[in-house]
């Protein structure tokens, strides 16, 4: 439980990292969604590899180009579900472009922690 706890906070400052980004790219300079959301996506991610790795799952794997390759790999799906969610709320329901990055980042959440939780950061076990 305090695990999910620390991902739902290390999430919560990536949220604000990956929705300042979108709002500055897409609100500000004009550009299309979907790059603005991946943009900030990839920001968000890049943070919250390092604070889950140190912090939300204490690792200590120090073989970090594989282990960043299958976050880079789950945040991939994570991206394109948030993608998706954006298509859709966008251009079929016709919600504003920064309120459906904010519902979009809600249905890529669990994905995330899953497999980071299963595949990035798992402890090994060690039988005895």
């Amino acid at each position: 439980m305090i695990k999910l706890l620390k991902f739902l906070i290390v999430g919560g400052i990536n949220t604000l990292i990956s929705l300042l980004v979108f709002y500055i790219l897409n609100k500000i300079l004009a550009v299309n969604y979907f790059i603005s959301s991946a943009c900030g996506y990839i920001c968000g991610m890049f943070n919250s590899y390092i604070l889950n790795k140190k912090w939300t799952f204490e690792d200590s794997d120090n073989n970090i180009l594989s282990q960043f390759i299958k976050f880079a790999a789950i945040n991939g799906i994570s991206l394109l579900i948030n993608l998706f969610a954006m298509y859709i709320l966008i251009d079929k329901l016709y919600i504003d472009s920064f309120i459906a990055q904010i519902f979009a980042t809600v249905f890529s959440t669990a994905s995330n922690y899953i497999g980071s939780r299963v595949l990035v950061f798992k402890k090994l076990k060690i039988e005895s």
